[in-house]
């Protein structure tokens, strides 16, 4: 059961991936493909332990920062409709989170904003208050653009290059299709930084 926390917070640790278009099925991703691009991963992130868990949920993707390692829970529809390089990108883009501490982040930042002890607490008083809330939006915009930034270059060391229509299509529909997610930046900044040579 998800807190009244996370659910008001919506996407703020979360990435939420927009709509895609349809793929012929012969190049809809499998597990089989989640498990390769881990193993792809793993050559290029130092120390990288993530496990993925394929079940129904409000978002597309993402991912929690645990002890044992990270949880990455990706929606079994939005798998089907990535191709193996989308569903490489998207882990790295997750993966990018737990690897850069976004979430310990956005906890003490909240923290420090709401004068609170733990991250929960701070959250709790932030949610209630928007040109407060708008600063960690702000920070969360930046850190989803990081994590694209860092998932481009371990795909690059791996040969394989994300600005491609596979890879966009897999962070496509925020602009048009989507409600405007305050803690997320557009579609067209995602791609500028993905698509920097």
């Amino acid at each position: 059961m998800r807190s009244a926390r996370v659910k008001a917070l919506g996407c703020l640790w979360i990435l939420c991936l927009g709509p895609l278009f349809s793929y012929p099925s012969a190049q809809a991703a499998s597990r089989t493909d989640i498990d390769h691009a881990i193993v792809q991963l793993g050559k290029t992130v130092p120390n990288m332990k993530l496990e993925v868990e394929l079940t129904k949920t409000w978002s597309r993707a993402y991912v929690s920062d645990r002890i044992e390692g990270a949880l990455l829970t990706m929606d079994p529809d939005f798998l089907n409709r990535l191709t193996p390089d989308g569903v490489l990108f998207v882990i790295a883009h997750e993966y990018a989170h737990v690897h850069l501490e976004h979430q310990k982040k956005l906890g003490l930042k909240a923290m420090e904003l709401a004068g609170m002890p733990t991250p929960d607490m701070a959250f709790d008083a932030i949610e209630r208050n928007p040109t407060t809330m708008e600063k960690l939006h702000a920070m969360n915009r930046q850190f989803e653009l990081d994590a694209d930034e860092a998932a481009t270059k371990w795909l690059a060391s791996l040969g394989v290059i994300a600005c491609t229509e596979d890879v966009l299509r897999s962070i496509d529909g925020a602009d048009m299709m989507m409600p405007v997610v305050p803690s997320h930046p557009g579609y067209y900044s995602r791609r500028e930084v993905i698509c920097r040579k």
